[in-house]
C-alpha cells in the first residue's frame, strides 16, 4: 500500500498496541484507536469490543484493522477467557468487510501443547489464555479469506530504555523476585524463553500494512527461535538488571535461586507448601504454577520473522520496571516458613 491509508487499531493504549499506533503514525497513515476507556487525541475512540456494537464514528470504511486488544492473564475462567479475547474479535468482524486488511494479532502459545491450533479441547493447552487466542485463530480462518496473523511470545519494551506504556503479564516476576514469592528456579535447565520488544512488533506489522493484503492467510511468527535465551540466563539477566537498582538505591541484592525441576518441585516442594505454608504463601504458589510451564519449553518456535537479540531490552524493561515501582523493588525477600501449629488447649499460662 503506497498512499496513507485509515487504519484502526484497537486495544490502542495497550503495551503492544499503543506501539503500533505510534509506529503506522510516524509512517504517516491516518490512524486511529479505540480502547474500553478510550484515550487522548481526536482519533482516540472509546468501544467494549464484544460487549456493544461500534459506535457511529467507527462505522466507515477501513484500509486496515489491526486487532490488539487482549486480556493476557492465564488464570480465567474459559468462559471470560472466550468473552475477552474472542468476543472482541467478533465485534471486529462484524465491523469490517472483505476489503478491509486484517491484521489480527495472537501469541507464539496459542499452538499449546500439541504444537497447532486445531483442538478445540482446553486439554491441549496450558490454560485459558491459549486456548481463547487458538479459538481466534479459527475464528479467523473460518470467516476471512484474506487474512494476516502475526504471533510474538513475550514482549519487552523499546530497545534503547526499556520504556512501556503498560507493565503487565511478565512482569509479576520480577515484583515476586524481590518479595521473595518465587522460592526457586522451576524449570529444566535447556528450556528456552523466547523474547520480542515491543518495537519488533510494531515494525512488522507496519511493513505488513506496507505489502498489503495477502492471497490468503499470512502467519508471521516473530522471536529468536533456535537463539532464544536460555531460562536460566533470562533469570540472572532480571536479576541483574534489579541488583542494578537495588545497588544504585542502598537495598541489599537478590541472591540467585537455586534451581529446581519441575518433577522435584511438584514431588517434594509443592506437597510440604500445601500442608505447611500460610494461605498468603498458597496463593503465591499457585500463582506461580501458571508459570511453570513456559519455564519448561525445550524446543524453538519455528519463526518466520527473526528479531534481534533481545537480552538488552529484557534488561533495560527490567531496569525501568524497579525505577517506576520502587516500592515492590525495594522489598527484602523473606524465606519461607512453615506456619505455627495453634497452640494447645489450656496452654500459655492461666
Amino acid at each position: 500500500m503506497t498512499r496513507p491509508a485509515r487504519i484502526l487499531v484497537t486495544g490502542a493504549t495497550g503495551t503492544v498496541g499503543s506501539v503500533i499506533l505510534r509506529a503506522l503514525d510516524a509512517a504517516g497513515h491516518q490512524v486511529h484507536g479505540v480502547s474500553r476507556r478510550g484515550g487522548a487525541g481526536p482519533r482516540q475512540h472509546t468501544w467494549r469490543l464484544g460487549q456493544e456494537e461500534p459506535p457511529p464514528e467507527l462505522r466507515v470504511p477501513w484500509d486496515a484493522v489491526v486487532h490488539c486488544a487482549a486480556d493476557t492473564r492465564w488464570n480465567l475462567p474459559y468462559e471470560q477467557a472466550e468473552q475477552a479475547n474472542v468476543e472482541p474479535l467478533r465485534g471486529v468482524l462484524s465491523l469490517i468487510g472483505p476489503e478491509t486488511h486484517l491484521i489480527h494479532l495472537s501469541t507464539s502459545y496459542a499452538t499449546g501443547l500439541k504444537g497447532d491450533i486445531s483442538s478445540h479441547s482446553p486439554d491441549a493447552y496450558r490454560n485459558s489464555y491459549e486456548w481463547s487466542k487458538a479459538t481466534a485463530e479459527r475464528l479467523v480462518r473460518a470467516t476471512r479469506d484474506s487474512a494476516d496473523i502475526v504471533r510474538f511470545p513475550i514482549v519487552m519494551g523499546a530497545r534503547a530504555d526499556g520504556a512501556l506504556d503498560r507493565f503487565s503479564g511478565f512482569f509479576w516476576l520480577p515484583a515476586s523476585l524481590c518479595s521473595g514469592a518465587v522460592p526457586a528456579l522451576v524449570g529444566e535447565k535447556d528450556g528456552l524463553m523466547d523474547i520480542v520488544s515491543t518495537e519488533d512488533i510494531a515494525a512488522h506489522v507496519t511493513r505488513l500494512i506496507a505489502a498489503g493484503p495477502p492471497a490468503g492467510h499470512r502467519l508471521s511468527i516473530l522471536g529468536r527461535g533456535k537463539e532464544a535465551q536460555r531460562m536460566e540466563d533470562v533469570f540472572e539477566t532480571i536479576r541483574a538488571a534489579l541488583n542494578s537498582w537495588r545497588s544504585a538505591n542502598g537495598v541489599p541484592l537478590l541472591e540467585r535461586l537455586p534451581h529446581v525441576t519441575p518433577e522435584q518441585w511438584n514431588r517434594f516442594h509443592l506437597p510440604f507448601a500445601e500442608q505447611h505454608l500460610d494461605r498468603a504463601q498458597l496463593l503465591r504458589v499457585t500463582a506461580f504454577r501458571a508459570y511453570q510451564g513456559y519455564l519448561s519449553v525445550t524446543e524453538p518456535f519455528d519463526v518466520t520473522t527473526q528479531v534481534a537479540d533481545s537480552k538488552q531490552a529484557l534488561f533495560l524493561s527490567m531496569r525501568l520496571w524497579a525505577e517506576t515501582h520502587e516500592g515492590a523493588a525495594r522489598r527484602i525477600p523473606q524465606p519461607w516458613k512453615e506456619r505455627s501449629a495453634p497452640a494447645p488447649a489450656g496452654a500459655g499460662g492461666p
